[in-house]
């Protein structure tokens, strides 16, 4: 790899709590190119998309901006390294990278990996339809309210999803579900979750997951309060002694809303939709992972 360009979010959750600019930006700079900062939405994707001249992009920012500089890049020829300052950073923690430090031992002397993305074609209530590709998470319901609710502690870092977790209810909302070559019938659920990734935010959620099994890793929460504490707990305290859920690996996975419903798609929410389909994309995205030591 011979030409990076450092795609800087300011705005990502651990930004300014990692010192990032006055501690680490000086030793980014070292490795790559060329520093960009984004300003609004979309500018990441509109960055990537015009710096054609570079042969992988550094990505300084949670999962969301990943999602906009994969929708940007040229995934042919054009790879990706991680910095993990978001707040869940699901991607970079399952390539080994935890902290900023990982993320610079990483571009500096890691490894290649090819990974898995899933894609993702979503039908909104006026009528729109947008397609993403997603690098980590998709889902409804009870994920898509700690989300919302996390975004009130972001004072709290990579604490403020636990804190969200204890605090919002399940709500039950109907939908029919396929899933490769299986069809339900209407059936109501809590939550729908479609993972790339083992982790789920902060949370190791997916022990089974691989990011290059061509499988997306899907879980359906059917769980009241008490239910959903007990299995937040199990995955917060990793001793893996209760799940409310229900799970299976797919390749396929479309689901229907009889009412309209927000979306998370990467830590990014995206309000009235009315169905959602998931493939899994074998091999599609090459990436820097942290080595073994």
């Amino acid at each position: 790899m011979s030409k990076w360009l450092a795609i800087v979010n300011p705005c990502s959750g651990q930004f300014k709590s990692s010192g990032f600019e006055k501690r680490w930006l000086p030793e980014l700079r070292e490795f790559v190119d060329d520093v960009v900062f984004t300003d609004a939405e979309g500018t990441a994707t509109r960055i990537a998309a015009e710096s054609t001249a570079f042969d992988g992009f550094v990505v300084v920012g949670g999962d969301g901006t990943i999602l906009e500089v994969i929708v940007g890049m040229q995934r042919e020829r054009q790879h990706l390294a991680a910095i993990p300052t978001g707040r869940g950073n699901c991607l970079a923690r399952d390539l080994g990278i935890k902290t900023v430090a990982d993320g610079l031992t990483a571009l500096h002397n890691g490894s290649e990996t090819c990974i898995d993305l899933m894609q993702v074609d979503i039908n909104f209530e006026d009528g729109r339809e947008r397609s993403y590709l997603s690098a980590s998470t998709v889902a409804l319901g009870y994920v898509v309210s700690v989300v919302e609710r996390a975004s009130s502690f972001r004072a709290a870092g990579p604490y403020g999803y636990a804190l969200a977790t204890i605090l919002t209810a399940p709500q039950f909302f109907r939908c029919h579900l396929s899933m490769s070559d299986s069809v339900d019938d209407e059936r109501a659920c809590s939550g729908i979750i479609i993972n790339n990734t083992v982790n789920l935010a902060n949370f190791t959620a997916f022990r089974d997951a691989k990011l290059n099994d061509g499988l997306a890793d899907v879980l359906i929460l059917s769980a009241g309060w008490f239910r959903q504490m007990l299995h937040n707990f199990s995955l917060l305290s990793t001793l893996g002694i209760y799940d409310s859920g229900e799970r299976s690996q797919n390749k396929i996975v479309s689901v229907s809303l009889v009412s309209p419903q927000t979306l998370m798609l990467d830590g990014q929410l995206f309000p009235n939709i009315t169905s959602v389909r998931v493939e899994s994309v074998r091999s599609a995205l090459w990436c820097r992972q942290l080595s073994p030591s």
